[in-house]
């Protein structure tokens, strides 16, 4: 029960932390199956999401075609749709660390554009939590752009412009979807984003194909292999529930603390990476990923703090209206006739005016 009331304030930061384990465990079977090309990868699993999704809503009571805000839905879904596909993209094509680190730059670009687009508080404890967050991906991942000799090999440096445009398309995304609020459910938004995915990756498949001058009649050719189809549905699976997790945490959370939270990706994959395809521990890898649990226990720990304050600054005031205090102009307490606590609002909330701030009545 003690554990419950503790994970209570903050289930948007566990959903998106669930969320981050489903789709580095997605990322982590892109990367293994090698004989399926990335968009048709991406149009399997957009399928097998469109799926499920529609039976999660239909079940749920939802109405998957008739949903408020529409327009920001759809942007939404061409911001995550995109940025998914950059992803696969650039993680076939690039060593998994590199393509982390470069895509999970996010937290910039979606703390900026939180800032400019709806006024989220942004402030030193965040850019501090982004800048060790950050470093340590960057540790981890030891991106070949910035670090020489044997510690990195050279790459196209088409991939890492892709992958800064994903991150910046994510950073996008993740805003919008503050936006859209709790205003839609989370399965209706899953359903859009999945079928523009589908229609956006069919797109990039066959203009990457014709590109390189392959045969358009073996795009979307279903896997022979027994193991390969049953991974592609696992990734289904594991990928409608990730999105579900993620866009109901984003909800609850701002876009900045949403972003920091999903660099947890990037330590999940290295300890995949240890385990599963055998890679050596090194010690900067490991200060990354020190860097990295520090940057989110900062969050964490500064929005307690907050969540407390206004606990607190919530309970002065009702134990003041309760007792028929009064505070003046001054912030001074004096005597009320047990009805008004400063002065009341419009909607007939009590507000306390003091010498910096009014606090609404939190009922109000």
């Amino acid at each position: 029960m003690n554990l419950v009331r503790v994970i209570m304030p903050h289930r948007g930061m566990a959903y998106i932390f669930v969320s981050s384990v489903l789709f580095t465990i997605n990322a982590s079977i892109a990367k293994a199956i090698k004989r399926v090309p990335p968009g048709e990868f991406v149009t399997f699993r957009a399928s097998h999401c469109f799926l499920f999704t529609i039976i999660i809503t239909y079940f749920t009571g939802g109405v998957p075609f008739r949903f408020r805000k529409p327009r920001w839905v759809y942007v939404y879904g061409t911001f995550r749709g995109f940025s998914y596909i950059l992803k696969i993209f650039c993680v076939a094509n690039m060593p998994l660390g590199d393509a982390s680190a470069l895509f999970f730059t996010s937290p910039i670009f979606a703390g900026i554009f939180a800032r400019i687009l709806i006024n989220e508080d942004w402030g030193v404890i965040h850019a501090v939590s982004t800048v060790l967050g950050l470093t340590g991906v960057v540790l981890i991942s030891k991106p070949s752009f910035l670090f020489d000799g044997a510690v990195a090999n050279e790459v196209n440096p088409l991939y890492p412009a892709l992958a800064v445009s994903g991150a910046v398309i994510l950073g996008a995304g993740i805003t919008v979807q503050r936006k859209i609020g709790k205003d839609v459910p989370a399965s209706v938004i899953a359903v859009h984003q999945n079928f523009l995915t589908i229609i956006y990756s069919l797109i990039f498949e066959f203009a990457v194909s014709a590109v390189a001058h392959k045969d358009l009649s073996q795009v979307l050719v279903a896997p022979t292999c027994y193991d390969e189809r049953l991974l592609l549905f696992l990734v289904g699976v594991l990928a409608v529930a990730g999105q579900v997790l993620f866009i109901r945490g984003v909800a609850l959370e701002s876009a900045a603390v949403s972003s920091l939270m999903r660099n947890m990706d990037t330590v999940l994959a290295y300890i995949i990476q240890v385990t599963y395809f055998k890679e050596k521990a090194e010690w900067m890898s490991l200060v990354g990923a020190f860097l990295i649990i520090v940057s989110t226990v900062i969050v964490i720990l500064y929005k307690s703090y907050v969540m407390r304050r206004a606990a607190q600054s919530q309970g002065v005031v009702l134990e003041n209206v309760i007792s028929g205090k009064t505070v003046t102009e001054e912030g001074n307490p004096g005597e009320g006739n047990g009805e008004s606590f400063g002065e009341k609002d419009g909607s007939g909330g009590v507000m306390r005016r003091g010498p910096s701030v009014i606090l609404k009545n939190p009922a109000a």
